[in-house]
């Protein structure tokens, strides 16, 4: 096994003082895919947020290659190497797909050492070619499937060592799915550790090599996303009855 890249240990997450994860540990290690499952309301963007410095903790500990992130202000984090495709996409609007790609880089980009902007971004289109003959329309016309691809090369845009995607198949047709999916293989394939939550947790064993599973804010089980899902406790709870 890689060594660990981030790792949640003991984590209580705060939302509007509510507790939102109760003693959640999590690791992702060095060139690993990993999924985070569970119903809507589990827990699971909280746990994004909370690695992203947005959702504060009440108590426990969020190390990316050996620092507290929780010390650090959310704006610096993703100059640390980790790349974050919110849920809601929260593209940019008013700007095209290229300025979306750039704006991260014209505000970080310098504080996470990337010297070719230009390269950067057409690193960008050469994964999502099918952005390509759009890169000069307004996000708002998008179709729902582009907008998300626009959101995860958004993400990419500080050359992440850790990609973060928050039910980034949610909502989406089969064939943009499977698109969809084919891109974030070939994003795996060059080297970034995936982070990825859905709550259909069939889309996630094509992806990930490991799997969590959240229910109302804990971890109930991980391993083998196969075996994960043939266990029927865990398919009745994932339906909403557990």
């Amino acid at each position: 096994m890689s060594d660990a890249l981030l790792e949640l240990e003991n984590n209580y997450a705060m939302v509007e003082g509510f507790e939102v994860t109760h003693g959640l540990d999590l690791t992702v290690n060095e060139g690993e895919a990993v999924g985070l499952v569970g119903r809507n309301g589990a827990g699971k963007t909280s746990t994004f947020r909370a690695v992203m410095g947005l959702t504060p903790l009440a108590d426990g500990s969020i190390r990316y290659s050996g620092e507290e992130l929780t010390k650090l202000r959310p704006e610096v984090i993703p100059t640390r190497g980790i790349g974050y495709q919110p849920e809601g996409r929260d593209l940019f609007t008013g700007m095209t797909v290229e300025e979306n790609f750039r704006l991260p880089i014209w505000s970080s980009g310098k504080a996470r050492g990337i010297d070719d902007e230009d390269a950067m971004v057409e690193t960008i289109f050469d994964i999502f070619d099918e952005l390509d003959h759009r890169r000069d329309a307004e996000v708002q016309n998008l179709s729902g499937g582009q907008a998300k691809m626009c959101a995860i090369g958004r993400a990419m845009a500080l050359d992440p060592d850790l990609l973060i995607l928050d039910e980034p198949l949610e909502g989406l047709a089969p064939i943009v799915v499977e698109n969809l999916k084919s891109y974030i293989h070939e994003i795996i394939d060059r080297g970034i550790s995936v982070l990825v939550a859905e709550s259909n947790a069939s889309h996630v064993p094509e992806i990930v090599d490991r799997m969590y599973v959240i229910e109302r804010g804990e971890i109930v089980d991980s391993g083998d996303p196969d075996v994960l899902l043939e266990d029927e406790q865990i398919q009745e709870m994932m339906q909403g009855g557990g």
